[in-house]
């Protein structure tokens, strides 16, 4: 197969029986940067909701919309810093490279 159509390493690392293969729990680190991350990101999402209420309140209208959706942004960090904890980590799809090359080769 052309080196163009190889597959990238970390799929070759995941196909490979004999490495030990992930858990998708986070590492201690990684709950560590979530949780700071959160820490930070809540209160400024609540922050900056509570601001545009103010600014809706002395007669911008487009504040209105920032009012409400400041407070869903923090409320998706907290969902996914669940998800994230809990070992819920998003799988990148695996390409099928031969009918990648298969494909390229009937052009």
């Amino acid at each position: 197969m052309d080196e163009e159509f190889q597959a990238p390493q970390w799929i070759r690392d995941e196909n490979d029986p004999t490495k030990e293969k992930s858990t998708g729990e986070p590492s201690h680190k990684q709950k560590i940067i979530l949780t700071i991350t959160l820490c930070v990101v809540f209160p400024l999402c609540v922050w900056a909701g509570w601001f545009e209420f103010g600014r809706a309140q002395n007669g911008n209208w487009r504040a209105w919309v920032y009012t409400f959706e400041w407070p869903l942004f923090a409320g998706i960090a907290i969902y996914l810093w669940r998800r994230l904890m809990h070992g819920d980590m998003p799988k990148i799809p695996k390409p099928d490279l031969e009918a990648l090359a298969k494909e390229d080769e009937g052009k």
